[in-house]
């Protein structure tokens, strides 16, 4: 069981409201890190961030902003070298 020291920074990671990322700081390790919350998480702790997140503990959650989506290269107008 890890053992969050602080959270910030949350944003909806996903359009369906199931997913918050946050910056969280355990006490086991030396640095923060991302960490991605749901309420369906395995480990007590991801459920607790992500209730807390949700009810604004740390900080309002930043709207979910969809991943740009790219143009997959074709061969057409593929130039040999």
């Amino acid at each position: 069981m890890l053992t969050i020291q602080y959270a910030k920074d949350p944003f909806w990671n996903s359009a369906d409201g199931q997913q918050i990322c946050l910056t969280v700081k355990f006490e086991e390790f030396n640095e923060e890190m991302p960490f991605n919350a749901t309420i369906f998480d395995s480990m007590a702790y991801g459920v607790e961030l992500y209730n807390r997140a949700k009810a604004g503990e740390f900080g309002p959650v930043a709207p979910y902003v969809p991943p740009e989506t790219y143009q997959q290269p074709t061969v057409n107008g593929a130039q040999t070298l």
